[in-house]
């Protein structure tokens, strides 16, 4: 028996409360979407306010008060079951308006990208505003706003626009203008590696990189964000087009993150020919002299499949000694057997020596690299263990028999 009267309670409670939320829910007619809320909150506010009595016509009270607000349309409130029901017609034919863009100051590719986005934007914004009359624009403006927020978001997320109506008895135009909102791109920081091209030639490239990029500064990181494969294709095209890489048949691999500090990566690689240049001076090893070296590589360009390629890489590599210029001659053959893990043999002259060479070389900068080799017949050992500061510097701890430190300068 509690049960029951519990549940009736229950129902009653939410009978009362399903009657009290309709009688204040009025519906409105004959405007477009985007319109009915800003609408249904001033006739909702009208509503409440109109005395609720048998001396009081609300009905006709609501049309008046709604006409003055509402210019431009006709307006009848007929009662409903639990509130009325205010129909919306146009007084006079609507006047299409003109929609005119002003476009940010922008240059090169990102001016190209911003014209692209807005094409046919000012026939779809010209469409959503037709769809109310002339006069209904005078304080409609707010809420047309909005529904322009979300078609300008979809087509340029991260930027926002001021809207000017001007109205005359011939014409509606609606001029829009653009601003960066939110996070901005405030500079943009090009990464080239690569073990194909010298590292004074990487600082050329990648100083072309920055100017050409340099377009992307002020724009909003959500935009560039969109455009990051844009971005990506022409960083490709503008290394792809340059002598150096040109010539070392070198393969372009590009890869950009938006940021307020956009990052741009580029790999610019041949899959056949390496080469490098450097010089290196030692700390805490006596009868080690500062040296120069080379380094000449040749991959042939086999067919396999799989993620590494495991074409051995043949090369030679020639070490001068700085203090009485003697020359070390190394002929070797390696594999990549993991990513950036090689493995191989070498032939060392003058002292005619067999070498087991392993090491670990990241492309990028700021890596850790790590390299071993083993004489097969002194069974010397040499290794180094070390970390790559930039393009040029790198430091390691190294072991030749004895413990002390060795710097090394990529050009």
């Amino acid at each position: 028996m509690k049960n029951a009267l519990a549940w009736i309670e229950t129902s009653a409670v939410l009978i009362v409360l399903f009657l009290a939320q309709n009688a204040e829910a009025l519906t409105v007619s004959g405007v477009p979407k985007w319109l009915e809320a800003g609408i249904l909150r001033s006739l909702e506010a009208v509503w409440s306010e109109i005395p609720d009595d048998i001396y009081t016509d609300r009905e006709g009270t609501l049309k008046v008060v709604s006409e003055r607000l509402f210019t431009g349309y006709e307006i009848e409130v007929k009662a409903g079951r639990y509130s009325p029901v205010v129909l919306f017609t146009p007084k006079t034919a609507v006047i299409k308006p003109e929609v005119r863009l002003n476009l940010p100051e922008l240059r090169g590719m990102s001016l190209e990208w911003f014209s692209n986005d807005v094409k046919g934007m000012d026939v779809e914004i010209s469409r959503t505003a037709s769809e109310v009359p002339q006069e209904a624009l005078t304080w409609s403006d707010a809420e047309l706003r909005k529904q322009l927020s979300v078609i300008i978001a979809k087509r340029l997320p991260g930027w926002d626009f001021t809207q000017q109506i001007y109205l005359s008895p011939e014409a509606t135009v609606i001029t829009l203008s653009f601003r960066p909102s939110g996070d901005m791109v405030l500079a943009v920081k090009p990464e080239l590696y690569s073990r194909t091209i010298p590292v004074m030639f990487r600082s050329d490239l990648e100083a072309k990189l920055l100017s050409e990029l340099s377009v992307l500064i002020g724009v909003p990181v959500k935009w560039a964000s969109l455009h990051a494969k844009d971005i990506e294709k022409e960083s490709s095209e503008l290394l792809e087009d340059r002598h150096t890489v040109e010539n070392m048949r070198a393969n372009v691999s590009v890869k950009f993150r938006a940021g307020k500090i956009s990052e741009l990566n580029a790999g610019v690689d041949s899959n056949s020919l390496m080469f490098s240049v450097w010089v290196s001076a030692y700390a805490g090893l006596d009868g080690r002299y500062p040296e120069a070296g080379a380094y000449f590589g040749y991959r042939p360009s086999w067919k396999v499949k799989g993620k590494y390629n495991f074409a051995p890489e043949i090369y030679t590599e020639l070490i001068f000694s700085l203090d009485d210029f003697g020359l070390t001659h190394r002929l070797g053959g390696k594999f990549e057997l993991l990513e950036n893990f090689w493995a191989g043999a070498e032939y060392q002259m003058p002292d005619s020596e067999y070498y087991m060479r392993f090491e670990y070389v990241p492309k990028k900068i700021r890596r850790p690299y790590a390299m071993w080799r083993w004489s097969l017949k002194s069974y010397n050992h040499e290794a180094e263990i070390g970390y790559r500061v930039d393009e040029h510097i790198a430091v390691g701890l190294y072991y030749d028999g004895k413990l002390g430190l060795r710097g090394m300068w990529n050009f």
